[in-house]
């Protein structure tokens, strides 16, 4: 039997979120709020080798968050989270235990959230999900089965569609819907010429669709810059392709840096006072985008060696807020990553956590292409800062 959702916390969430947006619009450095969203890292161990990711390798039990950590994060915030993601630079889905972090989570009353490769064969794994109400991102770049095992190693598309079928079809015999479920592509040079068949995909399982930059070496030959005009292309495409299908595809960030729109990317990130990520050694960080080995030196604290107060409103923490709140241009080489998203980065769901970035989430439609993008022409497109239209215009 499932846990259903304990609503005595119900009061202290919603004081603690009025407290916390309010601390995040004064711009304060100390807060008496804790983090509404956290993020854990219960596994390294990933059953993939993406090439844009990391290599592999063999399962590593020492690579798991242990019972006591993830008890310790537990007990101390999930009474006033609002939204605890059970992934990092892992695939939390490989562990046995999985199951048994979701119904902690959701006996406090916290809603989960979850990004997949949805490469685990597991349907009553899937069912229950939704069942549960877990909000599932499926990372799917690809729409041709040979495109997606080169591009995400040791997957199967054929396995993947069948988990998500699975999904849907839970969700429709609840009658729940599928808003929760979102196909998130990161897009990369290989499959620009399928970004319009994962649109297509999202029509047949009705659900959502967004778009991510891949992250490369500014020299890596597949790093998008190098391909704009067949990027071009694959946009106009998509935008065509979602418009006929009635799918909504998001773009969570600028897939150009000379296509951003810095009128959606230049705003105060809320991470620093509103995210909170343990992985899975109990070190601390603020992202989501900042997980792993690439993420290291973004690591802020240690709850193996000091109290979550002591890293909360630390001296580090509250250097990032100060930093944030003076804006783009006062971010210092120690949080350097940051200003890439502040040219860059739109909205993922920060909306859930702070409503009014709602009117920074920016859709792909032909409308908007021709805001941002040239004409067909099969040349490359200049750089442009015309405005993308909101979501909802």
């Amino acid at each position: 039997m499932e846990p259903a959702r304990d609503p005595r916390f119900d009061e202290l969430k919603r004081a603690n979120r009025d407290r916390n947006i309010a601390e995040f619009e004064e711009r304060a450095t100390v807060l008496s709020s804790l983090p509404r969203v956290l993020f854990l890292e219960l596994t390294e161990n990933c059953n993939l080798s993406c090439a844009m990711c990391r290599s592999g390798g063999p399962f590593d039990r020492s690579r798991n968050m242990s019972m006591e950590l993830f008890d310790q994060v537990a007990e101390k915030l999930f009474p006033t989270a609002e939204i605890v993601d059970l992934r990092g630079w892992g695939e939390s889905t490989v562990l046995k235990r999985f199951p048994e972090f979701v119904d902690r989570a959701i006996g406090y009353g916290c809603r989960v959230r979850l990004v997949t490769n949805l490469s685990v064969t597991n349907e009553q794994l899937w069912r229950r999900m939704v069942r549960q109400g877990v909000n599932i991102t499926v990372s799917l770049d690809a729409a041709r089965a040979e495109t997606f095992a080169a591009l995400r190693g040791g997957a199967r598309l054929e396995v993947v569609l069948r988990n998500l079928e699975a999904i849907v079809d839970e969700s429709a015999r609840l009658g729940t819907g599928t808003d929760n479920i979102v196909l998130n592509v990161v897009v990369q040079s290989q499959a620009l010429g399928e970004l319009a068949d994962i649109v297509a995909l999202g029509e047949r399982f009705g659900v959502r669709v967004n778009l991510n930059v891949v992250s490369l070496d500014a020299d890596d030959p597949g790093d998008l810059r190098f391909h704009r005009a067949a990027l071009a292309d694959a946009l106009h495409d998509t935008a065509r392709a979602a418009a006929a299908g009635g799918v909504e595809v998001q773009l969570n960030t600028a897939l150009d840096p000379g296509w951003a729109d810095l009128s959606h990317a230049d705003k105060t990130c809320t991470h620093p006072w509103m995210y909170f990520y343990v992985n899975y050694r109990g070190q601390t960080g603020f992202c989501d985008h900042l997980i792993g080995a690439p993420g290291t030196r973004y690591l802020i604290g240690d709850l193996r060696r000091s109290g979550f107060e002591e890293i909360w409103n630390g001296p580090r923490y509250q250097r990032l807020r100060a930093e944030h709140a003076a804006g783009a241009g006062q971010i210092s080489d120690d949080f350097e990553e940051c200003r890439w998203c502040y040219r860059n980065r739109y909205t993922d769901f920060d909306e859930a956590s702070y409503p009014p970035y709602a009117r920074h989430r920016v859709l792909l439609s032909p409308a908007h292409c021709a805001s941002f993008l040239p004409a067909r022409s099969g040349q490359a497109p200049g750089p442009s800062r015309r405005r993308l239209p909101l979501a909802g215009e």
